[in-house]
């Protein structure tokens, strides 16, 4: 079978549990390509995860190195589903632009607290509440909740779905970095790093499509544009401007030239044999293509 992709679900076999040497625990999974993966045990430990068994999980992300990162289907929650949630305190906190926010803390079905952001327009609910929340995300175990207000008014809203964004401005963070403010098409508004995706062409009013690839713990959204130049998966015969042996493992240092007048530097096991080579494109994070030697 092909390669897992991202974002995709499968059908996995659990073949036992492990623990590791410093006492951490893992479940042992066998996917449809017949790698072996592994499942942190406190993450999923109110799953009922045991082994002879069959579990479903999507591919949450493969990362630069090709490891496989795999989000197991909750029991109980769906993302972008509505449920009941019994409130379970309001706590003072910061978020990320360091302004106070009040906090509603609920609990989950197996007493897990999750912190959600009320309405600044509604009264803060009282102790014992139940509210109708919308389950956003679930990734890592942990359950990402909003208001129903706050949801995305999309009949055809799915996790992990390309969305439209808009460059609205520019502003310096407060660690000084310079960051693109954008908008998506239901009107929230979001930050984006400038000096990762300058070399896109964006300017004040452009617009681009993008997916969300990470649900911060602070309640910011990371947003990873749609790369103009690479697409996972894209063929590219690039050529080698220079090369340098590593000493350490006899690996080679490749700085390389695409089409587009782009340059790269990857690693290869090998001394190049001709002028040029053909890389893959395996996955584009912060405006970076990862390319792998074919």
């Amino acid at each position: 079978m092909a390669r897992l992709k991202e974002g995709t679900e499968y059908k996995f076999n659990v073949e036992k549990e492990l623990q590791m040497p410093d006492g951490s625990e893992y479940f042992i999974v066998t996917g449809p390509d017949n790698k072996k993966y592994l499942l942190p045990h406190t993450r999923y430990s109110d799953y009922g995860i045991k082994a002879g068994t069959e579990i479903y999980c999507t591919v949450d992300r493969i990362n630069c190195k090709g490891e496989v990162f795999l989000e197991p289907r909750n029991p109980w929650y769906k993302e972008g589903k509505k449920y009941p949630f019994t409130v379970d305190s309001i706590e003072d906190r910061t978020d990320f632009r360091g302004t106070k926010q009040d906090i509603i803390v609920v609990l989950d079905r197996c007493g897990n607290k999750i912190n959600v952001l009320p309405d600044p327009s509604e009264q803060l609910p009282a102790k014992g509440t139940v509210l109708n929340l919308v389950v956003e995300k679930i990734t890592k175990g942990k359950v990402y909740l909003i208001k129903t207000s706050r949801a995305i008014d999309d009949p055809n809203f799915k996790p992990r779905k390309v969305y439209s964004f808009k460059i609205e401005g520019i502003a310096k963070g407060l660690d000084d970095e310079e960051y693109y403010i954008i908008s998506d098409q239901f009107g929230n508004r979001h930050t984006l790093t400038k000096h990762y995706y300058e070399y896109y062409g964006f300017g004040i009013h452009s617009t681009f499509r993008g997916r969300i690839v990470k649900f911060n713990k602070n309640g910011e959204r990371t947003i990873e544009p749609e790369n103009p130049f690479y697409k996972p998966g894209d063929r590219l015969e690039m050529k080698i401007t220079h090369f340098t042996e590593n000493a350490n493992d006899k690996s080679y240092t490749l700085d390389l030239l695409d089409e587009f007048g782009h340059k790269h530097c990857i690693s290869s096991g090998a001394a190049p044999e001709k002028k040029s080579v053909v890389c893959r494109v395996v996955m584009i994070r912060k405006g970076r293509p990862l390319f792998k030697v074919l």
